[in-house]
């Protein structure tokens, strides 16, 4: 390995470790959130949905940064499908975890979620910065929906071509010719 180069398994420890702190502060939020709503279970739903989407569109954002390295550079290794496989395993298991740590919170509550949690939650008590980082929130989770739906889309799309072994070809047979083949017409005026 060359010096600054990380491999596939530092890359998913590195992964799992930010889905971890990413649920479970989410979880500290949640439960902290629920004490003055009249239903956790509502919350739970709601936050589950908008961390599988925010998840499945970091997948699809990494998936399109290594298309674009591969087409500069063509050594490069691109995106394939078994890191499609461990990418989507990871964001349902985070979501689970989420899940389970809303309703069992010992699992999280320790020194550093607990100052995670507090410097967040410090930053959002602050007069004016807490304001603003409410309004950048309500679009931030509007694009999380919005990106979020048509990458899950176009995951969903790439993983049931992977299970069905199906490949779509980049020839049009309507039209008869490829995406990529240039079409010139003959100029005899």
């Amino acid at each position: 390995m060359v010096l600054g180069q990380t491999g596939n398994i530092e890359k998913y420890i590195l992964r799992v470790s930010q889905s971890y702190f990413l649920a479970s502060v989410s979880a500290l939020a949640t439960i902290n959130y629920g004490e003055h709503f009249y239903s956790l279970h509502v919350l739970v739903v709601i936050g589950s949905a908008i961390l599988f989407l925010y998840l499945i569109n970091k997948i699809e954002q990494r998936r399109k940064v290594m298309q674009f390295n591969m087409q500069l550079n063509k050594d490069y290794v691109g995106f394939n499908s078994s890191n499609l496989k461990y990418d989507i395993l990871i964001a349902i298991l985070t979501v689970v975890f989420y899940v389970y740590a809303v309703y069992a919170p010992a699992c999280v509550q320790n020194g550093v979620n607990d100052w995670l949690y507090g410097a967040i939650n410090g930053l959002y008590d602050m007069f004016f910065i807490g304001f603003v980082i409410g309004i950048i929130g309500v679009f931030f989770i509007i694009s999380i929906f919005i990106k979020g739906f048509i990458s899950f889309q176009l995951i969903y799309k790439q993983f049931s071509e992977m299970i069905n072994g199906e490949k779509p070809t980049a020839f049009d047979e309507e039209e008869g010719y490829t995406e990529f083949e240039i079409v010139e017409e003959d100029e005899d005026e």
